[in-house]
């Protein structure tokens, strides 16, 4: 009698079932993989925002000359509005300003030609503010400003501002439009941004200590 043989390979059907599990796989692989991707660039753009506080205290030190942070936040830039941007003029959402000694000619709190800066380059879905915190702020902000803006910075007369300044003894203080600075325990303050999905505090303490917390959606307060 004839020997049955076993069909091999596979039927369309198998094909078709087989096809849809892949597609399927491959579209919660990408999704997963484009959500690590816009959070770990968040997460990259709150560490590069915590460096540069270190390094305005670090060269406030060095060189003996004050050291300005400014924020982008709502188009601000320097304290007469100047734009904030790098090398070729292209905007930063975060620079710092070597303004000079105390009292020399161009110590004006202004960004000048020629005056070095560092700065953060700008990042793409990544914004100012929280999403998740609404207006909780960070351990360790404890200014009288709301964090929803992005920044919780104040002048010495105790108003907002987007921007803080560091005295040649490596200390932050606050600091007005009309470049006046305030006392050692002013400059305290918080730097909040979001991608939508994840907030990143950057507090900077009174003497000038920074530290990094990020949102937990699950306990609903922020850690680090």
């Amino acid at each position: 009698m004839p020997r049955s043989r076993r069909n091999s390979g596979m039927t369309l059907i198998e094909v078709a079932i087989v096809t849809m599990v892949i597609g399927a796989l491959m579209s919660v692989s990408f999704v997963s993989m484009r959500e690590w991707q816009d959070n770990e660039r968040a997460s990259a753009a709150a560490r590069g925002a915590a460096d540069l506080l270190r390094v305005a205290a670090t060269e406030a030190v060095r060189t003996g000359s004050i050291h300005i942070v400014f924020l982008s936040i709502s188009g601000s830039g320097d304290v007469l509005g100047g734009d904030l941007g790098d090398w070729d003029g292209d905007w930063v959402p975060l620079l710092v300003l070597d303004d000079g000694a105390p009292g020399s000619a161009n110590q004006n709190c202004q960004i000048d030609s020629g005056e070095n800066i560092h700065f953060l380059p700008a990042t793409d879905g990544v914004g100012w503010g929280s999403s998740l915190a609404g207006g909780t702020k960070a351990p360790g902000d404890s200014t009288a400003i709301a964090s929803t803006s992005g920044s919780s910075f104040a002048t010495p007369a105790g108003t907002g501002t987007t921007w803080v300044a560091f005295m040649p003894d490596g200390r932050p203080v606050g600091m007005s439009a009309a470049c006046g600075f305030g006392q050692l325990g002013s400059g305290n303050g918080g730097i909040y941004i979001t991608n939508g999905d994840r907030d990143y505090a950057v507090v900077l303490n009174a003497l000038g200590g920074v530290r990094l917390h990020a949102w937990d959606a699950n306990a609903g307060a922020w850690q680090g």
